[in-house]
């Protein structure tokens, strides 16, 4: 009985281990440069499955770029079913890790209403935070959004910009 036990436990173990292991060497691979080249290749070929394989592991795992990629891929309906929510949600995570193209882009939705509400006060937030690192295209935007908010929500959303740098000072 005692030997059915040790047999049966060591094959349970080394099911274990190979699963341990398998998981750190996808974690591994999903960080690796290569896997995003990959992806961006696969991308400018117009293979979006491919593009999604790489991408979405490396955007899960925090990679910004790859975030943003999801974003785009998302908003434009490639290789996925075409989503705004879900565009918004990946360039959220990007914008938040000082994503510029990802900052201007979740600008744009919330000026436009594209997959949430619209709220000028958060538009010209993240457009100021890209604007502020130099991306023209946000300069340009946060001065129409300027004009659709009340002097009120400009100063409503400089204080959120702000609040923003302060808690992400490098």
């Amino acid at each position: 009985m005692n030997y059915t036990f040790l047999k049966v436990f060591s094959r349970l173990f080394f099911v274990a281990a190979l699963l341990v292991m398998g998981s750190a060497c996808t974690k591994k691979s999903a960080q690796d440069p290569a896997a995003y080249q990959t992806g961006l290749d696969a991308y400018s070929k117009g293979n979006f499955p491919l593009a999604l394989e790489k991408f979405r592991p490396l955007a899960e795992q925090g990679n910004a770029q790859a975030q943003f990629n999801m974003g785009v891929m998302c908003r434009q309906g490639q290789g996925v079913l075409q989503d705004d929510k879900q565009a918004v949600a990946w360039w959220s995570k990007a914008a938040e890790q000082g994503h510029v193209e990802a900052q201007d882009n979740l600008g744009l939705r919330y000026g436009r209403g594209q997959g949430v509400a619209q709220d000028w006060v958060q538009a010209y937030k993240w457009f100021s935070l890209a604007a502020a690192a130099g991306n023209q295209t946000a300069m340009g935007n946060k001065r129409v959004a300027e004009t659709k908010m009340t002097p009120q929500q400009v100063a409503q959303a400089q204080d959120l910009v702000q609040a923003w740098q302060a808690q992400h000072k490098k």
